[in-house]
C-alpha cells in the first residue's frame, strides 16, 4: 500500500511512504527493519520514537502474546518513568502508527509483527491459553464495513475477533489432541442416559 502525507514535518517538502511489508508476497520483517520503519513512520507524523515507546514496542514483539497495559507498565521499570499514564501514552502512540493493535475482548495490546496495514485486522484468540494472532479475514471485514456503509453508518474503526480453542497452536498446554467429532461423540456417549 503507499500513502502520501502532504508536507513532510521534517523537511517541509512532500513525500510518498510505502509500507512494503504487508504485501501478500513480501518476507516477514526482522526486528530491526519494524523498528526502523516505526522510527519512519513517527518522523513522518512529526514525532519520535523515544526511548519508551522504543521499549514497549520491543516487549511486546518479544512477547508474542497480547500484554495488559499493566504488564507493560511492569516492563518500564529503569527505562524511564514508571506511572500508568506513560505506559498508556506509549501504547497508543504505537496503536496510532499502526506497529501495535489492541485487543479489544482481552483488554490487551498486540504487536503486529507483519508491520502496520491499511485494512482493518482480525485476530483469534484462544480461550483457553489467551494467545492470540493475527488471522486473514481481509474479505469479511471489507463486507462488514461495506454492509454498514450501504445502510448508511459511517465506520470509523471495525474489529472483528474469534474466540475459540487455539488447539495448540499457540502453544497451549491444556490441549490434549482429542478434539473432533470422534471425541465429541465419545463424550457424549460417556454421559448418555440409560
Amino acid at each position: 500500500m503507499t500513502r502520501f502525507r502532504t508536507r513532510s514535518p521534517a523537511t517541509g517538502k512532500r513525500r510518498l511512504h510505502r509500507r512494503r511489508w504487508r504485501q501478500p508476497d513480501s518476507k516477514k520483517p526482522s526486528r530491526e527493519e519494524l523498528l526502523q520503519a516505526a522510527a519512519d513512520e513517527a518522523q513522518l507524523s512529526g514525532k519520535s520514537l523515544t526511548a519508551i515507546r522504543k521499549h514497549v514496542l520491543n516487549v511486546l514483539l518479544d512477547a508474542q502474546r497480547p500484554m495488559t497495559a499493566y504488564e507493560v507498565l511492569a516492563s518500564l521499570d529503569g527505562v524511564g518513568s514508571v506511572s500508568p499514564p506513560t505506559a498508556y501514552r506509549a501504547l497508543d502512540f504505537l496503536v496510532s502508527l499502526g506497529f501495535v493493535s489492541r485487543v479489544e475482548s482481552l483488554n490487551a495490546y498486540l504487536a503486529l509483527d507483519l508491520g502496520p496495514s491499511d485494512v482493518p485486522l482480525a485476530f483469534f484468540v484462544c480461550e483457553k491459553c489467551g494467545q492470540a494472532q493475527e488471522i486473514s479475514a481481509n474479505d469479511a471485514i471489507i463486507s462488514l464495513m461495506s454492509a454498514a456503509d450501504q445502510q448508511g453508518f459511517g465506520v470509523s474503526h471495525a474489529s472483528l475477533e474469534v474466540r475459540g480453542d487455539c488447539r495448540g497452536k499457540l502453544g497451549c498446554d491444556h490441549w490434549d489432541g482429542k478434539t473432533g467429532p470422534a471425541a465429541a461423540s465419545a463424550a457424549i456417549d460417556e454421559h448418555s442416559h440409560k
